[in-house]
């Protein structure tokens, strides 16, 4: 009776010690699984709803694999912060959150140019041929250059051409708004421009422009011939640039 008697604490001894070791293996595994850090897509600003994804609001943040919400953009494990640029805010986004799938959409025609537009700009549409359209892409920089008659001292005339705005970004090209489709969206979205194009020889670029910029342009259109000049990538440069005619060239 007394060996039953002892026998009970090391009896409860022995089941306290397998719950603790239990416990602790638990423990373990879960400090384990939330040391596995991934790099995570994290919103660095504040994000309004409606918002054009762009590279400066992204900043990457190692975090927990445990911590990760579900959507989120894992760069770690294959995907990549060209996959979120150009996307558009379903809903607003706080600084220092995790940047889900869930939380943005694919641009597209559809949303409207409006939101590639930043504040104090406009989007300008300017009718171009489609030769033209066909070489030009979304976040190209352009200058603009008009073709005018001039009249002279006299009344003489003479043509004359003149750079009126430079460095002008391309926000659109017919309805291709830079949304970064993929390889069916592009090959539909093609098919669908040739089609438009053969029932007409013009297109349409989104020109980023001021308000005065816009005046002005808007007075070129109707003064002469505006051409579309494509600046080289990553050719920011204004240059002072005199007006142009044969009489100038001729005198050289």
């Amino acid at each position: 009776m007394n060996k039953k008697n002892a026998l009970i604490p090391l009896m409860f001894a022995i089941v306290a010690a397998v719950i603790y070791f239990l416990i602790l293996n638990m423990a373990q595994s879960s400090l384990q699984k939330a040391s596995n850090a991934v790099s995570v897509a994290v919103a660095n600003v504040d994000i309004p709803e409606g918002k054009v994804m762009q590279k400066t609001f992204i900043t990457v943040k190692e975090i927990p694999s445990a911590y990760v919400q579900r959507g989120a953009f894992i760069l770690s494990k294959g995907d990549n912060i060209a996959d979120i640029e150009n996307m558009v805010t379903r809903i607003s986004i706080s600084k220092d959150d995790q940047i889900t799938r869930s939380a943005l959409a694919s641009l597209s025609p559809d949303a409207g140019i409006s939101l590639k537009v930043t504040p104090n700009y406009r989007a300008f549409i300017l009718e171009v041929n489609s030769n033209v359209s066909s070489l030009v892409k979304p976040g190209d920089k352009v200058d603009i250059l008009l073709t005018f008659e001039a009249q002279l001292k006299g009344g003489a005339k003479e043509n004359m051409a003149a750079t009126i705005l430079q460095n002008i970004l391309v926000l659109g090209v017919g309805s291709n708004l830079g949304q970064g489709l993929d390889a069916a969206g592009k090959a539909a979205n093609s098919e669908k421009e040739a089609n438009a194009a053969a029932f007409s020889d013009r297109s349409v670029l989104s020109l980023a422009l001021t308000p005065l910029e816009a005046q002005y342009l808007a007075l070129a259109k109707e003064e002469g011939e505006v051409t579309i000049v494509v600046r080289s990538s990553g050719d920011s440069k204004m240059f002072p640039m005199a007006v142009s005619s044969f009489s100038k060239l001729f005198s050289y």
